[in-house]
């Protein structure tokens, strides 16, 4: 069943933390989770799985950094680390897979150095291998800055149809640590016709 008929009528369940479990299976601090997907395959299913096993309909592949700016010195290209990503949450055996696309790691103009553009082309990139390797949901997690997850989103609503969900993330004073308030991302995100908007962690 399609996704967004599923969620018409149906609570979608999601898994939980990936970065963790990876931790407790030996990932060092300040390493890439991503990296696990090429060099440790089983270690990234058998966590999917358990996950299915408590009852998830979702799993989020291990794709949260998996862009060309966090992987600049891995070894490894999105398209790699993506397409294995992908293929092993599907041998969970999951109803859905999302594709967990996280912020690009850095600031966006005029905060920082990063253009429109080049978002946009970093999250396509994202997008078209995660949609080449069979992925069911865009999942935009943990988002700060309205200006990047609209590159976001008009990348994939300009390459795919795939149903898109956005997740932002705020500080006790209830807005983003780029000033964001929940009001704002709501109308703008709304307006920009996402699926489905929620909040996580940061």
């Amino acid at each position: 069943m399609d996704v967004r008929e599923y969620i018409t009528e149906n609570i979608l369940i999601f898994d939980g933390a990936m970065g963790t479990m990876l931790q407790e299976a030996g990932l060092k601090a300040g390493g890439l989770p991503e990296v696990y997907n090429a060099e440790h395959p089983d270690i990234v299913r058998a966590i999917h799985k358990k996950y299915v096993e408590a009852g998830a309909d979702v799993v989020t592949a291990n794709t949260f950094q998996a862009n060309a700016l966090k992987l600049k010195n891995s070894g490894y290209t999105p398209e790699e680390l993506i397409t294995a990503a992908v293929r092993l949450a599907k041998e969970s055996g999951a109803k859905y897979v999302a594709l967990d696309i996280g912020p690009l790691g850095q600031l966006m103009r005029p905060m920082g150095t990063l253009r429109f553009e080049m978002a946009y082309d970093l999250f396509r990139q994202q997008i078209a291998a995660g949609v080449e390797a069979g992925a069911d949901i865009l999942l935009f997690e943990t988002m700060s800055d309205l200006l990047e997850v609209k590159a976001g989103v008009l990348a994939a609503r300009e390459y795919c149809d795939l149903p898109v969900f956005v997740s932002m993330t705020y500080q006790e004073d209830g807005r983003t640590f780029v000033g964001v308030d929940p009001v704002s991302a709501a109308l703008t995100l709304s307006g920009l016709g996402v699926d489905v908007l929620g909040v996580n962690c940061s």
